[in-house]
């Protein structure tokens, strides 16, 4: 009876547990969202969202576009939210399109399952199907654990009798024993994808000063493209919208309250074009761009909404859009505001070794009176901002020194007005040494006070640009006696700070006879560097005293300008020499002498 009441319940439970496993076609492949422009490979397919249509309106769809890269098939359907497509053997469901920032839409992919394994298995046993790796780790107490490994993901259940859905696996197990699983474990057939993005522009950062109004200021934003492909032809708008929504409104500053903004006036106007472009921003590059404004005087002092949108194109055509809101807090001050309205550098290029006046006209673009203003310039940085580092300005021909290489003429190197209600302007005077070609700062602080004696203070840096040029002279160098003659050298050396190029120099004499005659070629001859040229006399007599010889040296600079300059030059002679041709006589004849004795000797041998 027994035995009969536990086959009656085996085949009660049995046929339960077999109902119970449904007999799913298809497995989760993929889920997650898709931009537009935005590629989903898996298999042998490809998937592209092509467009979002109708985006403003009930019943908007995506538009899709799949491609068998085996058959050379293109299909392209559209899904509105729920539905889905069937293609071969994956399906598609569109779940849902949001359209906040860029539009994209959710889906999920599903592909027919395939048998990964089906018996009897043991602790430690791995089953491996594509990226996915499944472990049984122990077996112990009618269950087991289990390991499931992709990609570097890790995770761990516990199994018994019945039928799972875990990760992308349907596992179906039979029977527990102390040692064995009888189980059946199925995947999906495309267990593996990638998601090319495409174009992605991120708004990073939008940084903006103090903004008083009726004021300028400056607002720097920073773009990122943290996609994979080129963003193309980049457009960046500022602008001001009346009654705007906040559900479609990313907001950068959190923690500032933005009011509607129901004015007729813009807030601020555009000291430039309201539009920035860019023609490509490569993968993971960064770009700032900086726009100049001006607060409007009619104003109240409150936080005022400023929209950004960036417009852009992917390396497929796709187009894209980034939109986000920030506040901007203007400030009503009664205060002096001073400005520097123009710096001027006369000559606008600078000599080295020379004087150049500074022009400087100042604006009060405030709404009181700035008094007792004073504009100091030097060439040395502000000693609180000693520790700064204030970036030179671009120059591809020279290095700049660090040290102060522009003073003023007289002690004077300050401006003062009294009070300064519109414009004022002043002149300073400099001389620059002797430096090399290439851009040179200039700090400029401003301090000023308003009517109740609060000290403002504003710094400005500007260049100075240098032209060097080169700077040649001529010197007698070493004088020596060789071979029953005099020699000398002549030392040509460039003083100037730039390069001297197709250097010649050409010697002559009307006492000394020298050798070698004509122009001889130096070559170039770097700033504060020097060449020589050796010459010799050839008078056979020449009685100690001193001689002059005149020289002349052309030469081009950097600019390819010819330069000619002349210099007499005196050598003087330390003891009468005399140079004897006897001598020349006496080795002739020992030569000759010697080489008829070789003659006769080997004349002889020859005949013995």
């Amino acid at each position: 009876m027994k035995k009969l009441a536990m086959l009656l319940i085996f085949m009660l439970i049995v046929p339960s547990i077999i109902k119970a496993q449904p007999q799913e076609e298809y497995l989760l492949t993929f889920s997650g969202y898709l931009g537009i422009g935005d590629v989903l490979t898996f298999g042998n397919y490809t998937l592209v969202l092509e467009n979002i249509l109708n985006p403003n309106a009930p019943g908007e769809r995506a538009l899709f576009k799949i491609r068998d890269n085996v058959m050379f098939e293109e299909k392209e359907f559209a899904l509105a939210r729920g539905e889905e497509y069937e293609y071969r053997d994956v399906k598609i469901r569109l779940v849902v399109i949001t359209l906040e920032d860029n539009p994209r839409a959710l889906i999920r992919i599903y592909s027919k399952a395939v048998n990964v394994f089906y018996g009897d298995a043991h602790e430690r046993s791995i089953f491996r199907y594509g990226p996915i790796k499944f472990m049984i780790l122990e077996i112990k107490n009618g269950t087991f654990l289990a390991r499931y490994e992709k990609k570097g993901e890790t995770d761990y259940r516990y199994f018994g009798t019945g039928y799972y859905y875990w990760n992308e696996l349907s596992i179906y197990v039979e029977n527990i024993t102390n040692k064995t699983v009888r189980l059946k474990i199925r995947a999906p057939k495309y267990a593996q994808y990638a998601i090319i993005r495409g174009a992605e522009i991120a708004i990073e950062k939008v940084d903006f000063g103090e903004i008083e109004i009726g004021s300028p200021f400056k607002l720097t934003i920073t773009l990122r493209n943290v996609g994979n492909k080129n963003a193309r032809f980049i457009s960046i708008y500022l602008y001001s919208r009346e009654q705007i929504r906040e559900e479609h409104v990313q907001t950068i500053l959190p923690t500032i309250t933005i009011p509607e903004f129901k004015s007729s006036l813009p807030f601020a106007a555009y000291r430039e074009s309201p539009i920035k472009y860019l023609e490509v921003l490569a993968p993971g590059d960064e770009k700032t761009i900086i726009f100049t404004l001006i607060s409007s005087k009619n104003l109240r002092e409150d936080v005022y909404p400023l929209y950004i949108r960036v417009e852009y194109q992917d390396e497929d055509g796709a187009k894209k859009s980034k939109e986000v809101r920030v506040g901007i807090p203007v400030e009503d001050k009664i205060r002096p505001k001073v400005i520097i309205e123009k710096f001027e550098i006369i000559p606008p290029i600078v000599q080295p070794d020379s004087n150049f006046t500074v022009r400087i006209k100042l604006k009060n673009i405030g709404n009181a009176i700035a008094k007792h203003v004073k504009v100091k310039v030097t060439s040395e940085k502000p000693e609180e901002d000693k520790q700064a580092t204030y970036p030179y300005f671009p120059s591809g021909e020279g290095t700049i020194q660090r040290e102060v290489d522009i003073f003023p003429i007289v002690k004077q190197s300050l401006l003062y007005f009294s009070e300064i209600n519109a414009t004022a302007e002043g002149e300073l005077y400099f001389k620059i040494k002797q430096v090399q070609r290439g851009i040179y700062p200039l700090y400029v602080t401003i301090t000023y006070e308003d009517e109740n004696g609060i000290v403002y203070k504003e710094e400005s840096m500007f260049g100075v640009e240098v032209s060097a040029y080169p700077l040649l002279d001529l010197y007698i160098g070493n004088i020596w006696e060789s071979g029953g003659r005099y020699n000398f050298e002549v030392y040509i050396v460039n003083e100037g700070k730039d390069v001297a190029r197709g250097v010649t120099l050409h010697v002559t004499s009307e006492q000394l006879e020298l050798f070698p005659i004509g122009q001889r070629y130096v070559g170039s001859i770097a700033g504060l560097d020097y060449d020589s040229v050796n010459f010799q006399i050839l008078n056979k007599t020449i009685p100690k005293g001193e001689y002059v010889i005149h020289a002349r040296v052309h030469y081009k600079n950097e600019k390819g300008q010819e330069n000619t300059f002349e210099k007499d030059l005196v050598i003087r002679i330390p003891e009468t020499l005399t140079y004897t041709e006897e001598r020349r006589y006496e080795y002739y004849l020992g030569g000759g002498i010697t080489l008829l004795l070789i003659i006769l000797l080997w004349r002889r041998k020859g005949v013995g």
